[in-house]
């Protein structure tokens, strides 16, 4: 079994560094609050808020609300989704493009509803947390490689293209999700992956 996690953590450092962050945090919350933590819990550990972010200046939680996790179910699910789909984009993009994909999928998450709430005033109700964004930056990850290289990614992309639509649909539907993270989480990674992969063909060209 330690052998089996080494040999996937050798392969994909970045996606399995992410899962044992997620897991770490949540049994910090499990032994603080219990098995699911409530929005205010949420909100004490680190989740992401835009009002309370403008009044106490706790920019932090642009990074820390992407790694709290409300309950068990919310934790596995998101582990499980970040498993498969993050170890196939990791390979594809190798590891410092997926890092960069990673760091601007999760400030995307946060920054782009914190942004939409200066302007509106919308979501000032909101206390958000989850990686979920992040997956869903990856799917816009898988997006971007599938429009760039339509014969070695686009079969892939619709055959998750229903697994998709059914998370964006549950999104939409279900009030305790934040939609706006997921789709800015998308956003992010399309636009993110976009750009770089832009910029390697550019070079290319240079070279």
């Amino acid at each position: 079994m330690l052998n089996r996690f080494l040999w996937k953590y050798k392969k994909y450092p970045i996606t399995i560094s992410l899962i044992v962050i997620c897991v770490i945090v949540y049994l910090i919350s499990f032994f603080l609050f219990g098995e699911e933590m409530d929005a205010l819990e949420g909100l004490y550990f680190g989740g992401f808020n835009p009002i309370y972010m403008v009044i106490t200046h706790e920019y932090y939680r642009f990074i820390t609300a992407n790694f709290i996790h409300f309950g068990f179910l919310h934790l596995a699910m998101n582990c499980y989704s970040l498993y498969g789909l993050g170890m196939f984009i990791e390979k594809s993009l190798g590891i410092q493009k997926y890092l960069i994909l990673i760091a601007v999928s999760a400030l995307s998450t946060t920054g782009l509803p914190y942004l939409f709430y200066m302007l509106t005033g919308q979501g000032a109700n909101v206390v958000s947390g989850g990686i979920s964004g992040v997956i869903f930056g990856l799917i816009g990850a898988l997006g971007a490689l599938a429009l760039h290289y339509r014969y070695v990614y686009m079969d892939i992309f619709k055959q998750l293209a229903p697994n998709i639509v059914l998370m964006l649909v549950i999104s939409f539907l279900v009030p305790s999700i934040s939609l706006s993270g997921h789709l800015s989480g998308l956003i992010g990674g399309f636009v993110c992956t976009y750009l770089l992969l832009m910029f390697k063909h550019q070079k290319r060209l240079i070279h």
